[in-house]
């Protein structure tokens, strides 16, 4: 039997960090573990740790994205699955300077852009990443 995921929910700026595009990735009830003070002062951005989530390694492309999230079948996720594919994004990002930030509720994807003048705001208004026809 195949996995079933769902899509979560998700916003879209590029003010918060500059040179990046972030995406707030709804992920209902995820617990994660703090990174700690020392790796954030020194600008480490380990993969995320869920306490209640496995937060898989997520593959990223110079077009494309996909984040996958399996919730523990125990406790407050009860195993729910949720995947966010990109099979095409509207301009190049850097795969090696994207990170991920882990927040209880949400996963924060930061993903750098390779020319830091393109704007990315006519995708920000419209709500979607998405430029994949078909």
């Amino acid at each position: 039997m195949a996995d079933e995921f769902e899509e979560p929910g998700y916003s879209i700026d590029q003010s918060t960090k500059e040179g990046f595009v972030r995406l707030r990735v709804k992920i209902d009830r995820l617990k994660c573990e703090s990174i700690g003070f020392f790796a954030r002062l020194r600008g480490l951005h380990p993969l995320p740790k869920g306490r209640n989530a496995e937060i898989l390694n997520p593959t990223i492309t110079e077009r494309g994205f996909e984040l996958i999230v399996k919730g523990t079948p125990e406790g407050e996720m009860k195993g729910a699955k949720y995947k966010l594919t990109f099979k095409q994004l509207p301009y190049d990002v850097d795969p090696k300077e994207c990170y991920l930030v882990g927040l209880e509720g949400f996963i924060e994807v930061f993903l750098k852009k390779v020319d830091e003048n393109q704007d990315w705001d006519k995708y920000v208004r419209s709500g979607t990443l998405e430029t994949f026809e078909g």
